[in-house]
């Protein structure tokens, strides 16, 4: 993860299944290697973002290129409780499996907010800047 710049990062977080940190307004979240996202991933997850973001809102970009895959209970929680603070979610994925379920999941779960699947970092990056707080 040498291509972000750490001057420009406000604070950061290594937990047991992600690497977060806050970067020029927009969440970042990468996903650790891990075969299956379960409900109980999923809610430690969350749990640890929600105190990170201290109460605060922030568009989020979701690398989970490193996820082989999730389980529906996992998605389900995502979808509803699991966008608590989200102003927006931008997923990378990678692989053909992870776009078909990403896409699968924006389509039947519909997210409370504005969700979108890239399969390039830059590209979510930029479509989430319009979510950005004016501070």
């Amino acid at each position: 993860m040498s291509q972000f710049q750490e001057g420009s990062r406000t604070r950061t977080q290594e937990t047991k299944y992600v690497l977060m940190y806050i970067q020029d307004g927009i969440f970042q979240c990468f996903f650790k290697a891990m075969d299956v996202m379960d409900i109980n991933v999923a809610k430690v997850t969350v749990e640890n973002r929600l105190e990170f973001f201290a109460k605060e809102s922030y568009p989020c970009l979701f690398d989970i290129t490193q996820v082989k895959e999730t389980t529906k209970e996992a998605r389900d929680f995502m979808a509803n409780e699991g966008n608590d603070l989200v102003l927006a979610s931008a997923m990378v994925v990678n692989s053909p499996m992870l776009k078909m379920m990403a896409n699968f999941y924006i389509m039947v779960n519909k997210p409370k907010n504005p969700t979108r699947l890239f399969t390039d970092r830059e590209s979510a990056l930029e479509w989430l800047k319009q979510f950005k707080s004016n501070i």
